[in-house]
């Protein structure tokens, strides 16, 4: 309170003093004193509210009420006319309301000790699943990064067989068109080779034939000439 001391005026008010004398005022009326709460009573946001932050400031609402109410007190108290720093407060309901403080705090604090844990148990509790789902991601990543590369190699490996049996193909069929090649120019260089040499000998024989015929033609001409012919005489007369 800033340096502030209380004096007792009588049994049931207290002057506050910040410097100066003195000066009467009227005591408050101690029916406006806030009525005490059971703690038991209070409801556990713990279980209700999520927001840690809500939850904290729903646990330290009494004791938050307490203490403006202790401040609206003193900043409401009228001063002396001599003395305006100086006010009159009731003590009685000052003093209670400073034990309920007392009262209220510790349990506020061990509330909020609890709140703590638990929210440090928690995020104990979230950062030890998050490792784990991190590592099984991380594994299954692994595990399909090492299938991916596996099957491109099966399929490099595949395309390579597949290309060197292309390969031993078109030399097969390179081979073989070759030896075809070969083989279809051998025959017809043999069938020319044949064909030519029956020429010539149809040629020969051609004159062969040709010179017999020329011989019997010849012949033929000749005795021809030398076979004697029947005259008028040679036939019966009449």
């Amino acid at each position: 309170m800033r340096g502030e001391s209380m004096t007792q005026n009588d049994s049931s008010t207290q002057t506050i003093h910040d410097g100066g004398n003195d000066a009467p005022q009227p005591p408050q009326d101690s029916s406006a004193r806030r009525p005490a709460f059971n703690m038991d009573d209070l409801p556990d946001l713990r279980d209700n509210a999520p927001d840690p932050d809500a939850l904290r400031k729903a646990e330290f609402t009494t004791v938050y009420d307490i203490i403006d109410s202790l401040e609206e007190m003193i900043t409401s108290a009228k001063g002396s006319m001599f003395s305006p720093s100086s006010v009159k407060i009731d003590r009685d309901d000052f003093l209670d309301k400073l034990e309920d403080l007392k009262t209220k705090l510790p349990v506020q604090l061990e509330r909020a000790s609890a709140l703590m844990r638990e929210a440090e148990g928690r995020l104990a509790n979230a950062n030890s699943q998050a490792n784990v789902i991190i590592s099984t991601a991380q594994a299954r990543a692994a595990n399909i990064i090492r299938d991916a590369n596996e099957r491109a190699d099966y399929l490099a490996s595949q395309e390579k067989v597949t290309e060197i049996a292309r390969q031993k193909a078109k030399t097969m069929i390179d081979k073989a068109q070759a030896a075809s090649d070969r083989l279809t120019s051998g025959a017809d260089q043999y069938c020319i080779k044949i064909m030519n040499e029956l020429h010539s000998q149809l040629g020969k024989m051609t004159r062969d034939v040709e010179g017999g015929l020329n011989v019997l033609e010849e012949r033929e001409a000749k005795a021809r000439e030398e076979l004697p012919h029947a005259e008028e005489s040679d036939y019966p007369q009449d």
